[in-house]
């Protein structure tokens, strides 16, 4: 997954409330959509399980690999 679409995710959910509390309350998926992920991606994302908007940001860089133009 590319670091460019998680720092993006990442960064939404530290500038917007309402997107960080989707993460964390089960409307996840919903707020994904505008990401252009595929369903892998998702998948991802949605296995992530946090308390927190800290933990979930330190999950989502475990999913983090450079993309192959970044290579």
């Amino acid at each position: 997954m590319s670091k460019m679409k998680l720092n993006a995710i990442a960064a939404q959910a530290l500038l917007d409330k309402d997107f960080k509390a989707a993460l964390l309350n089960g409307k996840r998926r919903e707020k994904l959509n505008g990401f252009e992920l595929n369903e892998e991606e998702i998948q991802a994302i949605m296995s992530i399980e946090a308390m927190d908007l800290d933990q979930f940001i330190r999950r989502l860089g475990t999913l983090m690999r450079p993309s192959p133009a970044m290579s």
